[in-house]
């Protein structure tokens, strides 16, 4: 009798043990996430790039692909094409606690009947039958197209009130995103000091290591590790003055130590310095927002020797309740380069340059709501987005942008919103670099709205659709001398939201 209640009493210590271990290592599962799936039908939307010359080339499975020799090739008619496009987005947290958790992000592409099960080999990249990332929508499917967006690490300092996140991560600017706007492996903190908040990261976008390039036919690639990267280091400071205003200034260093292998290609090194200020204010029920930021930095490139970059951006926006619904408005300006000295005043954006070019694909500016003037991700963006403007840096020509909109919640269930934008080269190098003239700076005007239905909390029909006038820039710039087509799109949306 003894015996079992020995047994009994180390049987409930166990128990207890067990309880007590499973509540300290319990954690929550959290997944959420969107899918989008786009119908379009476009003369310029082409899941690929446009027809107004926004890329000297495109790269499928490493191999760089020339698209018109000198660069640009406009167009004149371009027929009407219509196509599905999707994207996915699934993000899991392992959550410890509100102070311990490991984020991740993953995300699958595809254009209906795009690509399917091939492999990457130089004889498919050849014949077009190589599948590759934002394909697999093709017969069959079967694609390996899973891409890992976001793994990071993001815990507080036990007794600090300082937040680190440390791994592939989301990074957004002090200056609405118009120079860095990006998923990057780095290390960020985020310190408050009262009203005060204290941002301090070091990002590392690329390392040579793992790079190659192709000059003279010669695959030449770089294996030591972690000797000429691409580094960022941002250091930001927000101050609330009162519940009313909110200032802050930021600086980021942009540092390219990667070697000038290919003289066609890549302008580098360079080391840039971005700094600025930022306000956020609030007037009754007048929103105020703004920025105004400097670079300053040289570099080199292989074709024009050492380089001096002197640039400026500044941005002003408001938003103010009127009747049903929120007017609001935006200006930005971001400086160009006629390309005719040593000094480049072109400002420079943060994104995909592997192959050294800074500035080169599609930034965002989502201030703007439009679909085709640039690009704009609030308004659904997928792979297939083409844009007159392509970055801010726009073809180191700048961007001056102004733009109006309109939005109103209809009925708990009906929204709509409407938006115009024109918009101008700050500086026109199209002389320069294409030896191709045209009138004047000004690149066009859109219209463009968008209204949406939800059928259920968490799916909604959309109507989207957007016309770009084009302006004086492209007066004659066909092969023949005429005018291209005004770009148009029209898109048939359902957007999921979990």
């Amino acid at each position: 009798m003894k015996l079992n209640k020995k047994l009994m009493v180390l049987a409930a210590a166990g128990a207890l043990t067990a309880a007590t271990a499973t509540s300290a290592l319990a954690f929550e599962n959290e997944f959420h996430g969107f899918y989008n799936l786009k119908f379009i039908s476009s003369n310029y939307e082409t899941s690929s790039y446009g027809f107004l010359g926004l890329a000297d080339s495109v790269t499928v499975g490493g191999v760089k692909y020339s698209t018109g020799g000198s660069g640009v090739t406009f167009a004149e008619k371009k027929k009407n094409a219509n196509f599905f496009d999707q994207r996915a987005r699934i993000f899991y947290t392992a959550k410890a606690s509100d102070d311990l958790k490991l984020v991740t992000g993953f995300e699958i592409d595809s254009v209906f009947g795009d690509k399917a099960q091939g492999s990457l080999t130089a004889t498919n990249i050849t014949n077009g039958s190589v599948t590759f990332r934002n394909s697999g929508g093709a017969l069959e499917s079967d694609s390996v197209n899973l891409e890992t967006k976001w793994v990071y690490l993001d815990f507080k300092i036990p007794s600090t009130t300082t937040r680190v996140t440390a791994g592939i991560q989301p990074i957004k600017d002090a200056f609405k995103g118009i120079f860095l706007d990006a998923d990057i492996a780095g290390i960020n903190t985020v310190s408050t000091f009262g009203p005060a908040t204290v941002g301090v990261g070091y990002f590392r976008a690329y390392d040579e290591s793992f790079m190659s390039y192709n000059s003279n036919s010669t695959k030449i690639s770089r294996t030591t590790r972690g000797i000429d990267d691409l580094d960022i280091v941002a250091a930001t400071i927000d101050y609330n003055v009162n519940k009313n205003l909110k200032v802050g200034a930021a600086y980021y260093l942009y540092n390219d130590n990667r070697n000038d292998i290919d003289t066609a290609l890549v302008q580098t090194p360079m080391t840039l310095h971005v700094f600025g200020v930022n306000a956020d204010a609030k007037i009754g029920k007048l929103g105020l927002s703004g920025f105004a930021a400097m670079q300053q930095g040289s570099g080199h490139s292989a074709l024009s020797g050492r380089t001096t970059v002197s640039s400026y951006a500044f941005n002003a926006a408001a938003k103010l309740p009127v009747g049903p619904g929120t007017a609001r408005t935006a200006f930005l300006y971001t400086s160009g380069d006629d390309g005719r000295d040593g000094i480049d005043t072109s400002w420079k954006a943060v994104v995909q340059t592997q192959d050294g070019i800074i500035g080169a694909p599609a930034n965002t500016y989502n201030e703007s709501n439009m679909m085709l003037l640039n690009r704009a991700s609030n308004m659904e963006g997928t792979q297939a987005d083409v844009n007159l403007i392509n970055s801010i840096n726009n073809r180191n020509q700048g961007t001056i942008m102004a733009t109006a909109g309109y939005d109103i919640t209809i009925t708990p269930k009906l929204f709509t919103n409407v938006n115009v934008g024109i918009a101008w080269a700050a500086k026109n190098n199209l002389q320069t670099r294409l030896n191709k003239n045209n009138g004047t700076n000004f690149l066009g005007t859109e219209v463009n709205f968008e209204t949406g239905y939800k059928l259920y909390d968490n799916l909604t029909a959309k109507i989207q659709a957007a016309y770009l006038i084009l302006g004086g820039y492209y007066s004659g710039v066909t092969a023949d001398a005429k005018d291209p087509d005004d770009p148009y799109t029209a898109r048939v949306m359902l957007s999921y939201a979990f």
